[in-house]
């Protein structure tokens, strides 16, 4: 039993960029979540920083800041803030909240505290707290929250303890919330918990429940897997790990939304500025309020955060990962690759970075027009990386696909022109044609005795096939002694020798690859498949002289030739071997110029040329 190997096939390009197209279409679906997070997590706060959100012009910002400190002089109490809470409560706001945590220094008595108790009173005053890893005292008031059926409870929620405010200040206030803010892998605080779980009790997000407050919406919903809160106006996605992603504002937003305390305690505010607000209450001040990074500013005020949380519950809009949308984007992958690879097999290099980078252009805006009318985030990134991997598999199967082609193209052309011809116009195409070159140049001409009868006997099938044999041999001989096949003829080959490029010692060179042409021809002669033939022996003519190079014709065919005396002369002096009775005929001006010893034949009359001293090589030379 035989067994055939598979013949080697090779990819074409557009079946590359198809397999490729799906396989990275699969690791987008499988993997872009945790190989691309970053990437994707910064185009995310990019989007949401391009594409303009709904703002609320409800909530305004109080800011504790250099200016209010220092008319304090510099110490900012909890006397001022009771001042500045029972301001903002005379101004009837819908709800504030207040992004301190007064914890400690808790006695009752002190006038302070005291103060800062009743102004809580006085108004809906949301207070705020830290996770802790043991309950210090148990948050309070609990927010009202119904809790479908159906709810997937992330475990992130449960947390051990709390940093609370003094019961003095929970007592008077509406709601106790989680005031804690979590940034990603790179410090970027780009979504909040949405709920707190301690006990029994599940504690909102501090902007959460000032939004719900803030949109007078009655008691919120919980259910869902994943979960969802539901309000009045608005179904706020959460994500897997249950947190709200929300559109940080730009400081031109933050500017417009924020009033200093100063102002508030000096009067200076219009009270319809405050009136029916939500209003946020905190710090911009390191001493003072937390700062931490966001997709608009390395530095935020934590208070500014909260009320940018509380923008996505008022308006309701919330930039959100849908769970439909992997599969959809990896579908969209593999159609965009697809695309992208047959583009790559029939455009130029040029165009085709051209439309890549369109394509990764018209994806962004794509995931643009997407976030733009439904808040979701379409994933560009992984599609663009996905596509720019189909475009580098592709080209390079293209590239190398065009190198064989060219390979081959060089090896084939070459048995028709110079290879330095050939690499001259595959290298450098936008050069014209070589006309015109005068060089001197060796001719060496060869025939094979007796072909015509030999052809007469063989059928087209034999003979090609001793030819195939006669001229691949012959023709490398030609190359390693530097000549070069100018065309083959029928059974007849036609060489130079210093062209189209300087060859030093072009004569003897030439006329050293006759006598190995003749070595081998003979042997060739011995072999059985030319021997039961009755192959003929070859016969050669040299000669030398000055010639004219170029490429010669016109419309769809050229040829690349010599025009010369010694040219024609090689050809006679081919011939002149039958009558006397030589192998290799080598005329009077290779003669003079070659260092391998000759052996003359006498002058001799040479149809065209008259009459001339001919030479063969020495004896003892083959």
């Amino acid at each position: 039993m035989s067994l055939t190997p598979w013949p080697h096939r090779r990819i074409s390009p557009l079946a590359g960029g198809i397999i490729a197209s799906l396989a990275a279409a699969l690791i987008l679906y499988l993997h872009a979540g945790t190989v691309l997070r970053t990437p994707r997590e910064l185009f995310f706060d990019n989007l949401t920083q391009w594409v303009p959100s709904p703002r609320s012009t409800d909530i305004v910002v109080v800011d504790i800041d250099r200016r209010a400190y220092e008319a304090r002089s510099e110490n900012w109490d909890r006397a001022a803030t009771a001042e500045l809470i029972s301001r903002l409560a005379a101004a009837g706001p819908k709800a504030i909240a207040v992004d301190f945590v007064f914890s400690s220094d808790c006695d009752p008595a002190a006038p302070a505290n005291a103060a800062l108790a009743s102004a809580i009173g006085e108004a809906p005053v949301v207070l705020g707290f830290l996770a802790a890893e043991r309950a210090l005292e148990r948050p309070r008031p609990v927010p009202p929250l119904a809790l479908r059926r159906q709810l997937a409870v992330p475990a992130q929620w449960f947390l051990e303890g709390a940093e609370t405010a003094c019961p003095i200040f929970m007592e008077r206030s509406k709601a106790a919330t989680a005031a804690f803010l979590v940034g990603d892998e790179d410090a970027r605080v780009r979504r909040a918990q949405a709920f707190a779980i301690i006990g029994n009790d599940a504690f909102p997000a501090l902007g959460i429940e000032a939004g719900r407050l803030g949109a007078a919406s009655s008691t919120a919903v919980l259910g869902g897997e994943p979960a969802w809160l539901r309000l009045d106006h608005a179904i706020i996605p959460l994500d897997a790990d249950g947190n709200l992603r929300f559109v940080a504002s730009s400081q031109a937003e933050i500017a417009d939304r924020t009033v200093s305390a100063a102002d508030v305690i000096a009067g200076s505010i219009d009270r319809s500025r405050l009136a029916g607000k939500l209003i946020f209450l905190g710090s911009s001040m390191p001493s003072l309020g937390g700062l931490r990074p966001t997709a608009s500013m390395p530095l935020e005020p934590s208070v500014q955060i909260h009320a940018d949380i509380a923008n996505a519950v008022v308006t309701g809009f919330v930039p959100y990962r849908h769970g439909g949308l992997p599969p959809i984007e990896a579908l969209f992958s593999v159609a965009a690759g697809v695309v992208a690879a047959y583009g790559a097999t029939k455009l130029r290099p040029s165009l085709t970075l051209t439309s890549g980078a369109a394509a990764v252009l018209a994806v962004s805006a794509l995931a643009g027009a997407i976030y733009a009318t439904t808040g979701w985030l379409f994933d560009a990134v992984g599609i663009s990386v996905a596509l720019v991997a189909v475009l580098i598999v592709t080209s390079a199967l293209q590239l190398a696909r065009v190198r064989r082609a060219e390979a081959i193209a060089r090896q084939k052309f070459s048995q028709y022109l110079p290879q330095s011809v050939v690499a001259r116009y595959i290298d450098d195409p936008d050069r014209g044609r070589a006309t015109g070159e005068e060089r001197p140049v060796t001719a060496l001409f060869t025939d094979i005795e007796g072909f015509s009868t030999l052809s007469q006997k063989l059928g087209p099938r034999d003979l090609v096939a001793l030819l195939d044999i006669y001229f691949a041999e012959v023709n490398a001989l030609v190359a390693r002694h530097g000549g070069m096949v100018d065309k083959v003829v029928g059974d007849a080959v036609h060489c130079l020798f210093n062209a189209p490029e300087d060859l030093a010692d072009h004569v003897d060179k030439a006329i050293r690859c006759a006598m190995a042409i003749h070595a081998l021809t003979e042997e060739m002669r011995r072999r059985p498949q030319f021997a039961k033939h009755d192959f003929g022996r070859t016969r050669i003519g040299i000669e030398t002289g000055p010639a004219v190079l170029g490429e010669v014709g016109a419309g769809g065919k050229l040829d690349y030739t010599a025009h010369g005396d010694a040219v024609s002369l090689a050809a006679r002096l081919q011939e002149a071997n039958k009558f006397l009775g030589t192998a290799i005929c080598i005329g009077p001006a290779a003669a003079a110029e070659c260092r391998v010893a000759l052996r003359p034949l006498g002058k001799h009359e040479i149809r065209s040329f008259g009459s001339m001293e001919l030479f063969t090589v020495a004896d003892d030379a083959i």
